[in-house]
Order: C-alpha cells, then structure tokens, then sequence
C-alpha cells in the first residue's frame, strides 16, 4: 500500500497554535479521534487569519475554500495532551497555497502528524476563484522575508 508523503517545509511557520485535547476529542480506541484532528487543524488556520487581521472568509474581500486534504498520523495521543500546531505555507499559486501543518505533542515534541490543506481563494459573490490576495501574500513575506 502506497503512503501519503507530506514533509513540513523548511520555512519559518505563518503561525504556531497550542490546543489543549478535551476527553470529547478521544474515539473508541481512547486516542484523539481522525475527525477531530481535521476539526483542530482548521481551528488553527482560522486563528492564523484572525492572528493576521483578517477571517478566513474575508481576506481583501475573498474567502478560501479548502480544495483537497492530506493527513499522514505518526503517534497516538491521549486526554488531556496538549498539541502544538504549526502551519507553514507550500506551493504557493496564482490562486491558491498548499498549507503544511506539523502537529506535535506539548510534553516532549514527539511528532504526532503531519497534514496538509489545498486552499483556494474563493469570491463568494461570484462563485469563482481569484488570485491570491495582497494580503495573504504578506503574511508569507513576514513569515519569510528573504523568500518572498
């Protein structure tokens, strides 16, 4: 069976969240559940815009929409763990950016997962995708100046 490859790009992160786990984010098997993690990875992009200023359905007027999804899990993790979320950017389009989330354990940084999210800009008055806002397109230059 062939394995989803995501690699976290060397590039300083657009932005870092700590998530504590709630005993509702464990499954039957008592480790964080697959749902929840795709739940915690978008809880983190939505700060990352708040933290920038900006929502993730309006950034200069535009919103994303999330295009296609990858998650790659390395170790379980148990109630009431804390994660760190970091998302870096990759693949930066005309319309839209790979975003690399490294998830990983509080207590001694073991690696947990690795994901990633297609995003798409998106004008929600016209149905279409847009080019990459200016803004955006700033918080990845601030994140990494001499890459930009």
């Amino acid at each position: 069976m062939a394995r989803i490859r995501i690699e976290y790009p060397e590039t300083n992160p657009l932005h870092t969240q700590t998530m504590e786990l709630r005993i509702t984010d464990m499954n039957y098997g008592n480790h964080l559940a697959h749902d929840t993690l795709i739940s915690l990875i978008h809880e983190a992009r939505s700060k990352m815009f708040i933290a920038h200023g900006h929502k993730e359905i309006d950034i200069e007027g535009v919103g994303i929409v999330v295009a296609d999804l990858a998650i790659s899990y390395r170790a379980e993790v148990f109630y009431p763990d804390t994660l760190i979320i970091e998302i870096a950017v990759d693949e930066l389009s005309r319309k839209g950016a790979d975003l690399i989330y490294r998830v990983t354990k509080a207590s001694d940084g073991g690696l947990v997962a690795l994901a990633k999210t297609g995003i798409v800009f998106f004008d929600y008055q016209v149905r279409a995708a847009v080019n990459v806002p200016e803004a955006f397109k700033k918080i990845v230059s601030l994140a990494n100046p001499g890459n930009s």
